[in-house]
C-alpha cells in the first residue's frame, strides 16, 4: 500500500498539473518544456537544461517574467535549475507529463521510452500522471511500458539500465488504472528483483475484501448495564432473534479496503427480498480508527452481570424467606428475566460468532457515526486492517 508520504506526493503532482494547465499561457509554457526536455530524453543527456537555452526559448515564445508562475512555483526557474522543494518537484513532474502528452507525440513506444528515461535520470518524473495527462492514449503508453519491461527481462533491450526498468515496474504496478493492471497481468518476469517490485507494488494497490453483515456499533459498558437491569436487553435480543429466524432479516455487507480508503456496499433483506441498498465511502484521511474486536468481546462484563443477576435471585429469595414475606416470586422472576437477557445477548453477539471464528470490525470516521461489520472472518479482517496501517 502506498505510504502517506507517497499518496501526498501523488496529490501534489495532480494539483501542480492542474495549476500548470490553468495558466493563461499554458500552451506556450508546455511548448517550452517540450523544447527543453524531449531533446534531453532522445539524446539521453542527464544535464537536461541550460539557463541560456530556457531564456532563449522563452524570448522566442514572448513569455514575460511571471507568465509561467504557478502556486507550486515558477516553471521557467524549474526548467532552468531543477526543483528545490517539494512543491517545485511536483511542478517538475507536471511539466514532464504535460510535455509528453502532446497529440504530436510519436508512437507509444518512443513516448514510453522518453517518460521512463526522464523519470529515472532527471527530476522530471511524469509516471504518476500518465493516466491524467495521456487521456485515451494512456492504455497504449502502459502497454508500451510493459513491453519494455518484458524485452529487458528477455535480454532484448541491452541499452536500457536495470534501474530504469525497475522504475518502470514500480510505475506500472502502482497505477490503479485498468489499463495498467491489464498490462501488468501479462508480465511474467524471470528477474527476481523486477518480479518482486512488480508483485509487491501490485499487492499494495489491490483492494482487500471482507464479507459480513452491517450490525449496530458496540454499546459502552454503562448502556449495557442499564439495558440489562431494565430488561430492554432481553427485549432487543428476542426481537433480533425473531427477525433473523422468522423474517430472514439480513444486512449483508461487502467491504473493500484499498489505497483510497474504505468502500462498504450493504443491502437490507427481508423474507429473501432486497428492500434497500446502500454504499458508504470513508476516505483514508477521514478515518479516525478501525478496530477488530477480540474473539469473545466483553465476555468478562457479561459474566459479571450474569453472576450478579443469578446471585441476586438466590440472595433475595433467601432474604425474603427469612423475613417470611408474602411472595418473592415477582422480584425473582424479574431477576431471572435480567439473567436471560444477558445470556441471550452474549450468545448472539459474542459466543456464537466467536465460536465460528467470526468477529466485528468497527470503522470510525471523523464525521458521522461508527460503521460496524459483524460476522466477519477474523483472519480476513486482520488482512484488511493491515492495509490501513
Amino acid at each position: 500500500m502506498k505510504g502517506t508520504a507517497e499518496r501526498l506526493a501523488e496529490r501534489s503532482e495532480l494539483r501542480a498539473y492542474d495549476e500548470l494547465l490553468a495558466l493563461e499561457r499554458a500552451a506556450d509554457v508546455v511548448s517550452l518544456a517540450r523544447a527543453i526536455l524531449l531533446p534531453a530524453a532522445d539524446e539521453r543527456r542527464v544535464a537536461w537544461s541550460e539557463k541560456s537555452a530556457v531564456k532563449a526559448e522563452a524570448e522566442r515564445l514572448e513569455l514575460a517574467d511571471g507568465a509561467a508562475k504557478t502556486p507550486s512555483g515558477d516553471a521557467l526557474l524549474v526548467l532552468e535549475r531543477g526543483p528545490e522543494d517539494d512543491a517545485e518537484r511536483a511542478l517538475a513532474c507536471a511539466l514532464a507529463a504535460a510535455a509528453l502528452s502532446s497529440p504530436d507525440e510519436p508512437e507509444a513506444e518512443r513516448a514510453a521510452a522518453r517518460i521512463l528515461w526522464l523519470a529515472a535520470h532527471t527530476p522530471f518524473d511524469g509516471t504518476m500522471l500518465v493516466d491524467r495527462a495521456q487521456g485515451a492514449r494512456a492504455g497504449e503508453i502502459w502497454r508500451a511500458i510493459g513491453d519494455r519491461i518484458k524485452r529487458f527481462d528477455e535480454g532484448r533491450l541491452p541499452s536500457v539500465s536495470r534501474g530504469e526498468v525497475a522504475l518502470a515496474c514500480a510505475a506500472l504496478a502502482s497505477s490503479t488504472s485498468k489499463n495498467a493492471q491489464t498490462a501488468r497481468a501479462t508480465l511474467t518476469l524471470s528477474d527476481p528483483l523486477l518480479a518482486r517490485i512488480l508483485s509487491e507494488s501490485a499487492e499494495a494497490t489491490e483492494e482487500a475484501r471482507l464479507d459480513g453483515e452491517l450490525v449496530a456499533a458496540p454499546r459502552n459498558v454503562v448502556v449495557t448495564v442499564l439495558l440489562a437491569v431494565t430488561g430492554l436487553l432481553l427485549v432487543g435480543a428476542v426481537v433480533r432473534l425473531f427477525a433473523r429466524l422468522a423474517l430472514s432479516y439480513r444486512r449483508p455487507a461487502e467491504v473493500s479496503v484499498g489505497p483510497k480508503g474504505i468502500r462498504i456496499k450493504t443491502r437490507t433483506e427481508l423474507l429473501g427480498r432486497t428492500i434497500r441498498e446502500r454504499e458508504i465511502h470513508i476516505g483514508r484521511e477521514a478515518l479516525v480508527r478501525a478496530v477488530r474486536e477480540v474473539r469473545f468481546p466483553r465476555l468478562g462484563l457479561y459474566a459479571g452481570l450474569l453472576a450478579l443477576a443469578l446471585g441476586s435471585y438466590v440472595g433475595v429469595g433467601a432474604l425474603v424467606d427469612g423475613v417470611r414475606a408474602a411472595s418473592p416470586s415477582l422480584l425473582g422472576t424479574g431477576l431471572l428475566l435480567v439473567a436471560a437477557g444477558i445470556g441471550l445477548d452474549v450468545l448472539l453477539s459474542s459466543i456464537g460468532p466467536g465460536a465460528q471464528g467470526r468477529c466485528r470490525v468497527t470503522f470510525l470516521p471523523k464525521r458521522g457515526g461508527a460503521v460496524c461489520i459483524g460476522f466477519a472472518d477474523a483472519a480476513r479482517a486482520d488482512s484488511a486492517l493491515s492495509r490501513l496501517r
